[in-house]
C-alpha cells in the first residue's frame, strides 16, 4: 500500500481504539456530572435500609402535650418523615405545600410526621408557634437533644424521608422539594 492510500484511509474515520477511548471518557464524564449533582446522602441512611425507630414527645399548637409517639407505631403505613426547624425559611415555604399534601394523602394510609429540632435555640414552644402560624394538621414531635437528627444524619432542613410500610427508607430529599415530587413518592410507595 502506498503512502497516499494510507493517508486517505486514516482520514476516513477513527479506529476502534480511538472510539473506545472516547466512549470511556464520555462515560466517566457523565458519571462524574451525575455524582456531583446528587446531594450527599444522610450518613448511614440508604434506600432500603431500616429506618431507625425513635420515641419523642408530641407538640401541638399549644406546646408539649405530655404524649409520646414512636415511629414504629406506624408500621404498615407509609410515613412522610420531615426534619425541620421552626426558624428555617425553607421549612416555612414548604409548610403550605405539606398541608395540601396532607389533606390529599392523610386519609390514604399515609402518616405525616414532623421532627422539630432545637437548632439555633428553637424550643418546643417555637414549634408550637410554627404549627399555629402555618395551620399544620399532622403530627409534630420535638427532638430536644438533637439525637434523632443526628441518628438520621440530617445536616440541613427541611429533610424528608419516605418510610415504606415495612419500615424501610424508600427515598429521601433535602431542601425545598416540589410538592409534585413528594406526591409521586407517596403514590409510588403507597401502591
Amino acid at each position: 500500500m502506498s503512502r497516499r492510500s494510507k493517508a486517505k484511509r486514516r482520514k476516513k474515520g477513527m479506529g476502534w481504539g480511538e472510539k473506545i477511548t472516547i466512549a470511556v471518557i464520555l462515560i466517566v464524564v457523565i458519571w462524574a456530572v451525575y455524582s456531583f449533582s446528587q446531594p450527599p446522602s444522610p450518613s448511614g441512611m440508604t434506600t432500603g435500609s431500616g429506618a431507625p425507630d425513635f420515641t419523642l414527645p408530641v407538640v401541638d399548637a399549644n406546646g408539649l402535650t405530655g404524649q409520646k409517639v414512636s415511629l414504629s407505631s406506624f408500621r404498615g403505613k407509609v410515613v412522610l418523615l420531615e426534619f425541620m426547624v421552626p426558624g428555617c425559611t425553607h421549612c416555612q415555604k414548604m409548610a403550605p405545600d405539606l398541608e395540601s399534601l396532607y389533606q390529599q394523602y392523610g386519609s390514604q394510609n399515609v402518616v405525616f410526621l414532623t421532627v422539630a429540632g432545637p437548632w439555633n435555640g428553637a424550643s418546643a414552644n417555637d414549634a408550637a408557634n410554627f404549627i399555629k402560624t402555618y395551620h399544620s394538621s399532622w403530627i409534630y414531635v420535638y427532638d430536644s437533644s438533637n439525637t434523632i437528627f443526628t441518628t438520621y444524619g440530617v445536616q440541613a432542613t427541611p429533610t424528608f424521608f419516605i418510610i415504606t410500610k415495612n419500615g424501610q427508607i424508600g427515598t429521601w430529599h433535602q431542601g425545598e422539594v416540589a410538592s409534585e415530587t413528594i406526591a409521586a413518592d407517596l403514590t409510588r410507595f403507597n401502591a
